[in-house]
């Protein structure tokens, strides 16, 4: 086994591993000197222990001793392993190994000369200018940096023969990966196993590198004869850091090594690829920041129609307000007439709905402005409500529209459920899953059942579903289905509102909301609400005391 200075003072130093102690350090009287200011007098030193085995051990070094980049007392050393002292990297190789280095600048004279000849040379089947020309049509394309590496890698296999390679990237969080091919079969870093050495040399000079055989007595290192390989190559393509990139190709047992010839022609036809591979990386980054534009002025324009929705609302709960007042003051007036003159029950029970719904739409109104002043959610402190009374009485709100749509209703309320906070903020929620499931099945025809079930959650608070069999939501209508603004229904039936501000509701409640769709198979949305829900903080609206007006009226 060799150690070898691969980069930093006194680079190409080598040292054969015998039967004695090696040591290492900045001493001029150590075996293998390192001329380096943090390296200590005597830094390491390695240690046979029989079986062809050696041991590294720090001798107690200022810095350090590295091993793989990472510190080390003692350790076993193993063929490819990289020792770290100071800026000096000592490699330790099984056998001898020649590393053919070549610079990425092309010789524009000598290219051009090779291009003139259009003859291939001796140890290449293809034309440089041929395998130029195939290069340059892929570069007009606009395929991923993984599928143009690939498809410039089909080209060198044309005109140099090889038997697997790798793309290697380094990345800074993650380490080195690649993506390559072994017997036509997909690989990644960890099947295609490279000769570590040769590419990290390869990343650190910035130059193409060949491992091949030196004489009659050439072995293959420990990485390339467990594969039963005979010779590999690393050429760097392009990037530093985060950006480096090495192509590795290999060669078996049963074919020449790799020559020089060989890696000038490949480094000429991957030039091309090095530039490619930057455009593509820019690009990448100049669509990265186009989307980030358009997301931002997507949420300028959810903001715009947010200020919109505001106005519209605000509006709309003041002008409502004053009507609604009435109202409510004339409900609560007949109600006492009619007491008075002991009317039958179905009368009574009409004007209690009415007077419901009518108080119904007062809350909302509240809603509204709260909404359009931009109100926080504050926690719910009132007293619990029952779920089931609150079902029950939006139903009722919302009967003559159940009735037009030809739903049947069936509840499957768990007894007992008990919720505190704003009940007419879980009536509005209902309210709007309810119309909105009555409206898509009036409109289509299809679908007859409308079922809300409920109960409790083992995780506190409870879980509530509103399941329809009606025509379903297209994937792509589903994924707007909460969007403000957006709808599908006629301008006279629908304004883009409603689950908008049920998803709006249920988020500032602290709870969740999921819908599952599809065409033909109706549509279920499902709550999760917290035991103590979110109320909006607004103020309340309080209707018009019309008692006077009517007993001056009366009289």
């Amino acid at each position: 086994m060799h150690l070898i200075i691969v980069e930093g003072p006194g680079r190409g130093q080598r040292f054969v591993l015998g039967n004695d102690p090696v040591r290492i350090g900045r001493d001029p009287t150590n075996d293998l000197i390192v001329d380096d200011t943090r390296a200590s007098r005597h830094h390491a030193e390695v240690i046979p222990l029989g079986d062809d085995s050696w041991l590294l051990r720090d001798g107690g070094s200022r810095n350090g001793t590295l091993l793989n980049d990472e510190i080390v007392d003692r350790t076993i050393l193993e063929p490819g392993d990289v020792i770290g002292i100071g800026d000096c990297r000592i490699a330790v190789h099984a056998v001898q190994e020649h590393l053919s280095t070549f610079s990425l600048k092309i010789d524009p004279e000598s290219l051009q000369k090779r291009l003139r000849e259009n003859a291939p040379p001796t140890q290449v089947k293809k034309s440089l200018q041929e395998a130029l020309f195939e290069v340059g049509m892929l570069a007009q394309s606009d395929l991923p940096a993984e599928e143009l590496v690939s498809q410039v890698v089909a080209v060198i296999g044309t005109g140099v023969h090889f038997e697997a390679w790798g793309w290697i990237r380094w990345d800074d969080e993650t380490g080195p990966h690649a993506v390559g091919q072994r017997d036509n079969e997909m690989i990644d870093l960890e099947d295609l196993d490279p000769s570590r050495t040769l590419i990290d040399a390869a990343r650190r000079r910035r130059e193409g590198l060949i491992s091949s055989q030196v004489g009659e007595s050439f072995e293959a290192s420990v990485c390339l004869r467990r594969k039963q390989a005979i010779s590999a190559l690393a050429l760097p393509l392009a990037g530093r850091g985060e950006n480096a990139t090495v192509l590795y190709l290999e060669r078996g047992f049963g074919t020449e090594p790799f020559q020089v010839e060989e890696l000038n022609w490949v480094a000429a036809v991957t030039a091309q690829l090095a530039v490619d591979l930057q455009n593509t990386r820019l690009f990448e980054e100049l669509r990265s920041a186009h989307e980030e534009l358009l997301a931002s002025r997507e949420q300028l324009s959810r903001q715009e129609k947010m200020v919109a929705i505001g106005r519209l609302a605000s509006g709309f709960a003041h002008d409502l307000n004053n009507p609604l007042a009435s109202v409510i003051g004339f409900l609560q007036l007949a109600q006492r007439e009619i007491d008075k003159e002991e009317q039958g029950s179905r009368t009574k029970d009409m004007l209690k709905r009415a007077h419901d719904a009518a108080d119904f739409c007062r809350a909302l109104c509240r809603n509204l402005l709260a909404f359009a002043r931009t109100r926080p959610f504050h926690p719910g402190g009132e007293a619990p409500f029952c779920v089931s009374d609150a079902i029950e009485r939006t139903l009722a709100i919302c009967e003559a529209r159940l009735r037009d749509a030809g739903l049947e209703t069936v509840l499957e309320i768990e007894e007992g459920l008990h919720l505190s906070g704003d009940a007419t903020a879980l009536q509005q929620v209902i309210m709007n899953l309810i119309l909105n499931s009555a409206d898509a099945v009036r409109e289509s025809g299809t679908g007859s059942k409308l079922t809300i079930r409920s109960k409790k959650n083992p995780d506190g608070g409870i879980e509530l579903e509103v399941i329809d069999d009606g025509p379903g939501m297209d994937p792509e209508v589903a994924q707007r289905a909460f969007e403000p603004l957006y709808t599908t229904k006629d301008a006279d039936r629908g304004s883009g509102l409603g689950l908008f501000v049920v998803q709006r509701i249920i988020d500032g409640a602290g709870g969740e909301i999921e819908l599952t769709t599809s065409p033909g198979s109706g549509t279920t949305f499902r709550l999760r609400l917290p035991d103590s829900m979110a109320r909006l903080g607004s103020e309340e609206l309080d209707p018009l005391d019309v008692s006077s007006m009517w007993q001056g009226q009366s009289r």
